[in-house]
């Protein structure tokens, strides 16, 4: 009896192990399975979400800045009754970002097509800020910033920020592939709340390849 004993309970506990290993099987190849594949989900959509870029974000933080400065321009400008639009000083601005650019390796025709954009954007919000003004019959600004003493030194930093950016991720910014991914990375610009369509403006030559 004692050895009949012994055979049944070996035969339990191998019961139990087999039945076990098949459960274990079971799940490994449904619900364990997905449970195991998730994370690797949710690691692929970040890198789809851009989180592979964020090399970009001090271009976009130039970007950025830089559009925010239009607000202390358009002010600079009403105080002197000028114009918004000044070709002269446009002129100049883009044929100094053309050279450094270039002393950098950087093609000629996109440093242009990215610095016309942020002037054209930077217009758009002077423009706008005009408009607002005129309608509230606005008088003078008394924090209106010095154009040459302050607002050109802080454009002339962000202008080399932009070109050091667009050298070194050259690669990037100009691959077909990446697109959407450089229009995710540097799509979040707090300027957007004061002008979407500057915005835009500003990021456009990023959004296609030049």
């Amino acid at each position: 009896m004692k050895t009949g004993a012994k055979i049944l309970h070996a035969n339990t506990r191998l019961g139990y192990r087999t039945g076990l290993a098949a459960l274990l099987l079971v799940l490994l190849t449904s619900g364990g399975a997905g449970a195991q594949d998730k994370p690797v989900e949710r690691l692929d959509h970040a890198v789809a979400r851009g989180g592979n870029l964020a090399q970009l974000e001090p271009l976009r933080l130039a970007i950025d800045q830089r559009l925010l400065l239009a607000q202390g321009v358009a002010r600079a400008k009403w105080n002197a009754r000028a114009q918004v639009e000044d070709l002269p000083r446009e002129a100049q601005v883009i044929r100094a970002a053309v050279e450094q650019g270039a002393a950098l390796g950087l093609p000629a025709s996109w440093i242009e097509a990215v610095f016309r954009a942020q002037i054209e954007a930077s217009k758009t919000v002077q423009r706008e800020l005009f408009a607002q003004w005129r309608a509230q019959q606005v008088d003078r600004f008394a924090d209106a910033p010095d154009l040459a003493k302050t607002v050109r030194p802080e454009l002339d930093r962000l202008t080399a920020q932009i070109l050091r950016s667009m050298l070194d991720n050259q690669s990037v910014l100009r691959d077909p592939a990446r697109t959407s991914g450089v229009a995710r990375a540097l799509g979040a610009l707090e300027a957007r709340t004061l002008s979407p369509a500057a915005a835009e403006q500003a990021l456009a030559p990023f959004q296609s390849q030049q």
